[in-house]
């Protein structure tokens, strides 16, 4: 039996799993669309306490993310009924909550308020964000072995993304309209309910694999760092996804600046960049059959950071921001490769539970968001400074330089830090031959798991019979 039919999971498997791709969405889009906007534009959060705060927030939940990753691997799944799910059903509806709460300043003039009301947020916000997403992207890896089946499921998550983007656009849209607070904070609200219910939903459907874990010993933590650090595969995919972060990070949270530059035109735009991802997300998967994943996203970065560059250049000539809506296009299409991400983690997952006999993606994505942490907290300072040196004045309609800065913003320093995140996945060493061993060795090892569980069981249920 190859590798297309093992391990293969039901459609109702896969759209319960990627369902939770809509509420990480919704809740994490939004706040990272507005956050900036509401403390730093908004309130006119003092520059000093807003670098501040970044720093604080960098320090406290870069170090959460690697607590939640390590303690759900370490989680009593006999205990509490799963190792996972447990923490989706429960901290999905308190993130919702936290989220609804986010929109209600404490004051709107106190800068030492404003300052605390912003950590307060931060940290309460990420860290069940931390909690409920690092066991969701784990789950992928142990749901199936499958690579066909995991990119599949990206795909399917780039559908409900969708689904998702939709919501945060309405959002951002009801947050910058005039007089649009009170209707802002009710779509809120009906965002915060779906969502929980979606939580609920996937935290009791969807199904664990035990067998995969529930015999193995829980190694001391310095001896897990040192064997997970020292991995080829670990380091490169986390320099690929820190950037991405850092990328990601500055594109949303300075959102509200695109207004500034292109007016009416952005809304269009927001509406239509959601879309073209999912084409683009075609593209990806049907290309996968044919080439190695390495392969699609390293000539998908390269084709990125050649696209923005020429922009920024094409730019400076009169009368030519009408290709913006050709590069919104392009950039969709290229950028479809991102549905390989949590499919590129699980490799790593495998790799390490092949060598070392241990099922800890929780320890694998906590350092991995660690480092993720530092680059999101960095985005906010490295992005107000980029503004602020282009003469941008909080709350006021930008001049021409602080336009030109703008474009300095969405345009260089993405081609920058995408080039370094290509370096990245250049030296990721699982694909072609070694993906093929990696894929056959999983295979032998999960098969034979499944059979010690089962006897296991078996054995179990005679000795209760037994007794009785």
């Amino acid at each position: 039996m190859n590798d297309q039919e093992l391990f293969r999971l039901s459609k109702k498997e896969r759209f319960t799993y990627s369902l939770m791709q809509m509420p990480n969405t919704i809740l994490g889009g939004i706040f990272s669309f507005l956050f900036v906007d509401q403390f730093w534009d908004n309130l006119q959060m003092d520059q000093t306490l807003f670098v501040i705060a970044q720093i604080l927030y960098a320090v406290v939940n870069s170090l959460n993310d690697f607590y939640f990753g390590r303690i759900s691997d370490n989680t009593d799944a006999k205990r509490w009924g799963s190792r996972r799910l447990i923490y989706i059903k429960w901290g999905g509806p308190l993130w919702s909550l936290v989220f609804f709460l986010t929109w209600f300043p404490w004051s709107y003039t106190n800068q030492w308020i404003i300052f605390f009301n912003f950590l307060t947020i931060m940290f309460s916000f990420d860290s069940l964000l931390s909690l409920v997403w690092i066991v969701w992207l784990a789950l992928m890896s142990e749901l199936t072995e499958n690579h066909e089946e995991r990119n599949r499921m990206g795909l399917y998550n780039a559908y409900f993304n969708i689904l998702g983007a939709v919501f945060v656009v309405i959002a951002f849209l009801l947050f910058q309209a005039p007089n649009g607070l009170l209707l802002f904070r009710i779509f809120a609200g009906f965002c915060s309910v779906l969502c929980a219910i979606c939580y609920i939903y996937v935290g009791t459907h969807l199904k664990e694999r035990p067998e995969l874990y529930v015999n193995q010993e829980h190694l001391p933590l310095f001896k897990s760092l040192s064997e997970v650090l020292k991995s080829r595969s670990y380091i490169t995919m986390t320099v690929f996804r820190v950037f991405n972060q850092l990328n990601g990070a500055l594109s949303t949270a300075f959102a509200f600046t695109f207004l500034y530059w292109l007016g009416d035109i952005y809304i269009l735009i927001a509406f239509l960049t959601p879309i073209v991802s999912i084409l683009g997300s075609w593209v990806y998967k049907s290309l996968s059959g044919k080439y190695d994943v390495k392969i699609l996203v390293i000539w998908g970065r390269t084709l990125q950071i050649l696209l923005s560059i020429a922009t920024f250049f094409i730019l400076y000539i009169p009368g030519t921001e009408f290709i913006i809506w050709g590069v919104v296009f392009l950039n969709g299409i290229f950028g479809g490769y991102m549905i390989f991400d949590v499919p590129i983690m699980s490799m790593v997952m495998d790799e390490d539970e092949v060598f070392h006999n241990k099922r800890r993606e929780g320890l694998i994505l906590g350092t991995n968001a660690f480092f993720n942490k530092i680059a999101e907290s960095s985005a906010p300072i490295l992005g107000t400074y980029i503004l602020l040196l282009f003469g941008f004045i909080q709350g006021e309609t930008p001049s021409t330089d602080a336009i030109l800065g703008i474009k300095f913003l969405f345009l260089i320093i993405p081609a920058i830090v995408n080039f370094i995140a290509l370096l990245g996945i250049a030296f990721f060493p699982l694909y072609g031959k070694n993906l093929e061993k990696l894929q056959k060795q999983l295979n032998e090892l999960h098969t034979e798991k499944k059979r010690v569980y089962d006897s296991s069981k078996d054995t179990g249920d005679i000795e209760r019979t037994n007794k009785l």
